[in-house]
């Protein structure tokens, strides 16, 4: 027995994947997952479709395979947020997804405690992470309110619901990387932290023990498969290619945009995140971590607005093509690092006689733009060399290069399609180093590129005259 499983529950799809001992993907199963989107700033997911689609991944896997499976890495999106029946194991709410900012309002309370919540958090005080979505749940659920008076609710990061109902003895845990993003999590103490709970008026019984990312979880109910690492998809993403070099930067361009690197000690005076990257029962590594909401995110918005069949075959031509777009704006999904404003809606500078080319590549550029802003806040700190690029929105050459050109630094973009999967099979494989020894990907070089540098900066300027 020597193969890694991992299940990976994302925000549009869940898999199962199969790793040999040295890396290889060996069998994978895809199941997509439906996402409502209710308005501008409610947007949930069905707890029970995320479950059962893990369950019917890990049932279609080939029965010889799972039985040279010798352990497992559950990795999710963070920030999800879910209540249910601690009997039952059923869902009492929706998953209030990482996109809901429905709480942006009821926060705006702790404005005068944002640099005491960032010194233990390492967050800044945002509606995207959980502790506004559990203080929604309670106020807003009546089957909450009932389940609370019972003693019978338990309510936690989505990881945690799928630990409750996939491993055997019902463990009610959540890893450090998940943990962290309720913005209740003390990054010093590696626990709940006492001051928050008490100013968000959340009662700590009803949130998982907090565990090191490696740790002994329980077995899976559907194989016995021991579960022995678990983590976010983005602490799972960062180690795509093993362990990451202190000069380099890891940036994942998704549903968002993701951009990560690797620090000794616990970072808050930046406007990015401070967060756990790995931890165990003995140390941890930290990591900076810049967000950006509107990536894939912001394609998805142009979609709607301005339809496309089949956009990504387009894509790839239209940024060779058009070498003066327009400026856009782009707050889809709210202004992440280093502004973190949800207020404003998306805009073109100029929004006349655009031909549907020029839009999408404007989107493109400004995504590339927000990335910019994370590195120039992130080089504050760590001095950074070259950046690895991975995530679907990777494939396009012409994004990759852009960035190369706007941040002057070598960009090499991830062979590996699979990243978050990836880094998380060599969590659960215990770190080893040959992992580090797979092929180079293709490499951007910096080159002198004085539109874009322009472009960014009336970008700039209009961030800065809505502020």
């Amino acid at each position: 027995m020597s193969h890694i499983l991992v299940l990976d529950q994302g925000t549009h799809a869940s898999r199962a994947i199969v790793f040999s001992a040295d890396g290889n993907i060996i069998e994978q199963a895809k199941q997509t997952v439906s996402l409502q989107q209710i308005s501008h700033q409610k947007i949930e997911q069905d707890p029970h479709e995320l479950l059962n689609s893990l369950i019917d991944c890990i049932n279609r896997l080939n029965k010889n395979t799972v039985k040279n499976i010798a352990r497992c890495c559950l990795t999710t999106q963070r920030s999800t947020t879910v209540a249910w029946n601690s009997n039952s194991g059923k869902a009492l709410s929706p998953a209030i997804s990482w996109q809901d900012r429905r709480s942006d309002e009821d926060l705006k309370q702790f404005i005068h405690k944002q640099t005491f919540i960032k010194n233990i958090t390492g967050l800044p005080l945002s509606a995207h992470y959980g502790s506004g979505k559990i203080r929604w749940i309670i106020s807003h659920n009546t089957a909450v309110k009932k389940s609370l008076e019972e003693n019978t609710c338990l309510i936690g990061p989505l990881v945690s619901f799928l630990l409750f109902n996939l491993l055997k003895n019902r463990p009610y845990l959540v890893d450090h990387s998940n943990a962290h993003r309720s913005l209740l999590f003390d990054l010093k103490t590696l626990n709940w932290s006492e001051d928050l709970l008490s100013l968000f008026n959340i009662p700590e019984k009803i949130l998982p023990q907090c565990k090191p990312i490696a740790f002994n979880y329980g077995k899976l109910i559907a194989n016995n498969i021991p579960v022995v690492s678990v983590c976010g998809d983005q602490s799972a993403a960062f180690f795509s290619r093993g362990k990451v070099d202190a000069d380099t930067g890891l940036i994942n361009i998704g549903t968002g945009a993701f951009i990560l690197a690797p620090c000794k000690n616990i970072i808050t005076q930046s406007p990015l995140l401070c967060g756990i990257a790995y931890s165990n029962t003995d140390s941890q590594i930290y990591l900076l971590e810049g967000t950006v909401n509107g990536a894939g995110a912001a394609l998805s918005w142009g979609q709607k607005k301005y339809p496309v069949d089949n956009l990504f075959d387009h894509l790839a031509e239209w940024l060779e093509q058009v070498t003066a777009p327009p400026v856009f704006i782009n707050t889809v999904g709210g202004l992440g690092s280093p502004w973190w404003r949800s207020s404003v809606s998306a805009y073109f500078l100029t929004d006349e006689h655009l031909e549907l080319a020029d839009r999408y590549v404007a989107i493109i550029e400004s995504i590339v733009f927000l990335i910019q802003h994370n590195l120039h806040h992130m080089q504050k700190f760590i001095p950074l060399k070259q950046l690895k690029v991975g995530g679907g929105l990777s494939q396009l050459n012409g994004l990759c290069q852009k960035i190369a050109d706007l941040s002057q630094l070598s960009v090499e973009r991830i062979t590996e399609t699979e990243a978050t999967a990836r880094g998380a099979a060599w969590l659960a494989a215990d770190c080893p180093e040959s992992w580090n020894e797979n092929k180079p990907g293709k490499r951007f070089t910096p080159q002198s590129n004085s539109g874009l540098k322009q472009r960014f900066k009336q970008f700039t300027n209009e961030l800065n005259r809505l502020k």
